[in-house]
């Protein structure tokens, strides 16, 4: 006996309906408008656009948590890829420094993507917006000179650098952003100017959420046809981001950074006292 979905499983990956094309249309429409903000923040900002893309594909679209978590993953793949190249182009990316950051977060997120599947949580939640908290304060009240650009890191910063990187690869895993959040301020710390933070940390994402998107792929989490659209409608935010924040000052693109970390901080504590507890 088949079942006909509730409207409140109805999503951009349904078949379409011929007797409802507003209501298709309509969920396409807010699975496109998604994409173009999650693309915006992702460039304007060297994260990957979870941070946005989660909530509204949550709240907008209907999503269960973990499946938005595993499609934003694979939606960041296309959205990273894109503003890393424009970056790229413009000479703003260091690779060495990617590769310090990004390659220890692939480990981190495959444990990140495991332990979703096996624990509530609410308290890692909590926990991650309390540093979020302290990321944002460091950078709204640091004036930018604690790393100048182009200075050697010393061995304690490398290592923390290091830490940094495994620490986002799990969070991505766990909440389905690219791990930007983190690896900007790293960067920042191993001595690179707030855009060039950004554009670097761009390229650390691209393994990190691939690697999340895989396994998340396999949990069962992701739904294929809305991380394509979601991809693809991002390519015109990424390039509107990319365009400001090459044209803005950085001191200001730092301290809209460190108010996008405290947003995020509230954003993430009110999800988490709202989702169902398990007994």
């Amino acid at each position: 006996m088949s079942v006909t979905p509730t409207s409140t499983e109805q999503s951009a990956d349904a078949e379409p309906s011929p007797t409802a094309p507003w209501r298709l249309n309509s969920a396409l429409l807010k699975i496109v408008a998604i994409g173009l903000v999650a693309g915006l923040f992702s460039s304007l900002f060297g994260v990957g656009g979870g941070i946005v893309a989660v909530p509204l594909l949550m709240m907008l679209a209907g999503f269960p948590a973990r499946e938005a978590t595993g499609t934003s993953l694979a939606a960041i793949v296309i959205t990273a890829t894109v503003g890393a190249t424009l970056y790229a182009i413009e000479g703003e990316v260091d690779f060495a420094r990617a590769a310090l950051v990004g390659i220890p977060a692939v480990g981190g997120v495959l444990f990140g993507t495991a332990l979703q599947q096996r624990i509530p949580a609410p308290n890692l939640t909590f926990a991650f917006a309390a540093l979020l908290v302290a990321l944002g304060l460091w950078m709204l009240l640091g004036d930018g000179t604690e790393a100048a650009a182009g200075t050697s890191a010393d061995t304690r910063t490398i290592i923390a650098a290091l830490a940094a990187g495994i620490a986002a690869g799990i969070l991505a895993g766990l909440f389905g952003v690219g791990g930007g959040i983190l690896f900007v301020p790293a960067l920042a710390a191993l001595g690179l100017g707030q855009l060039s933070a950004e554009a670097t940390s761009l390229v650390a994402v691209i393994p990190t959420v691939a690697v999340g998107a895989y396994r998340q792929h396999a949990y069962g989490n992701v739904r294929i046809r809305t991380a394509c659209i979601l991809g693809i409608s991002s390519v015109a935010g990424v390039y509107a981001g990319v365009l400001v924040a090459l044209a803005a000052d950085e001191s200001h693109l730092r301290k809209l950074f460190g108010v996008l970390l405290l947003a995020t901080a509230a954003q993430l504590a009110w999800r988490s006292t709202r989702a169902p507890r398990k007994t």
